[in-house]
């Protein structure tokens, strides 16, 4: 199989607007504020768009596989905090980076990067597989963190809005999309070409801007009195989470039918690098601020070499 020229060209296509991101962050071009509002505009317009042209025009066929991949997200979520709340506490005896380096190895970046690399390794056809495996991520998300929050005694509680609201928060809109845009395209709804051009331009900023918001995000100094820390984390997602990715496609089969497509993503996603969405327990767990940023910086780094190995053995063990 030859795979040099075809994977350099996805390398770069995925790097391009990261390294682009990085750059315009070192020469400070947009201030904090500005780059807050790009995350947000991210967030709650582009990839809204993109939830909705990806359902809207999908495959009619490829909807049987949204119950067995929402699936296969939920248990692997399950896995990875049950892994991380049985290795946390050997990586580390201070309670701030124990529950740093659990969340971190806990909240994989399945949708801002899972993204990008699904559709540059796997193809456009890809996306809608990568898109019902994230789409119920706010919920899983925060029940499965919650929940090791509560498990951990160092943790702090009270004070806090309750489940319930910062669901609400957070999932409604890409959920509420994601069920809107599936419920026009069974009842086979046609939209005025207007509509959907207008749909396909947002749709089409997403990939793109996501991966440069990943550049914009990224910090490159990394703790190094901590960095046995960071390796372990980094190498707990990136490596850890290829066999999970493995356990997962094995448990989920022997229940529903996994597609080809469908074992693919699931793989890939499985061994994605630390999350910056990881930050967000550091409203309710006290987290090591700095060892979180080195964590997500060097896991994604990392990731660029990690992720094209896997890809090589997902092609072999689950062929076209």
């Amino acid at each position: 199989m030859n795979v040099g020229e075809p994977l350099i060209d996805t390398l770069l296509a995925i790097l391009l607007p990261i390294a682009f991101g990085t750059l315009l962050k070192r020469t400070r071009l947009f201030r904090e504020t500005e780059v807050a509002a790009l995350r947000k505009f991210v967030m709650r317009v582009a990839l809204p768009f993109l939830i909705f042209q990806n359902l809207y025009h999908a495959d009619t066929a490829s909807l049987g596989q949204a119950l067995p991949i929402v699936s296969s997200f939920a248990l692997l979520t399950a896995l990875y905090t049950l892994a991380a709340l049985l290795v946390a506490p050997l990586a580390a005896g201070q309670t701030r980076q124990r529950q740093t380096f659990a969340f971190a190895v806990f909240a994989g970046n399945y949708a801002f990067l899972g993204w990008g690399m699904v559709v540059s390794f796997l193809g456009a056809a890809a996306l809608t597989r990568a898109v019902f495996f994230s789409m119920f991520f706010w919920p899983v998300f925060l029940v499965c963190g919650l929940t090791m929050r509560h498990l951990d005694r160092g943790s702090r509680c009270g004070g806090e809005p309750g489940l319930l609201t910062v669901l609400v928060r957070h999932a409604g809109l890409p959920i509420s999309v994601a069920f809107f845009a599936l419920t026009l395209n069974l009842a086979g709804v046609a939209l005025p070409r207007a509509v959907n051009g207008f749909v396909a331009q947002f749709a089409a900023l997403a990939i793109p801007l996501i991966l440069f918001a990943i550049g914009q995000n990224l910090s490159l100094w990394m703790p190094l009195p901590r960095l046995r820390l960071v390796l372990g984390a980094s190498l707990f997602r990136l490596v850890g989470g290829w066999g999970l990715g493995l356990l997962v496609v094995w448990l989920v089969r022997l229940v529903f039918p996994l597609d080809r497509l469908s074992q693919q993503v699931i793989l890939l996603q499985a061994a994605m690098p630390t999350a910056t969405m990881a930050t967000f327990f550091s409203e309710y767990v006290e987290l090591d601020e700095e060892l979180l940023s080195g964590i997500i910086t060097f896991s994604t780094l990392l990731s660029f070499l990690t992720l094209p190995v896997w890809v090589v053995l997902i092609r072999r063990l689950v062929p076209g």
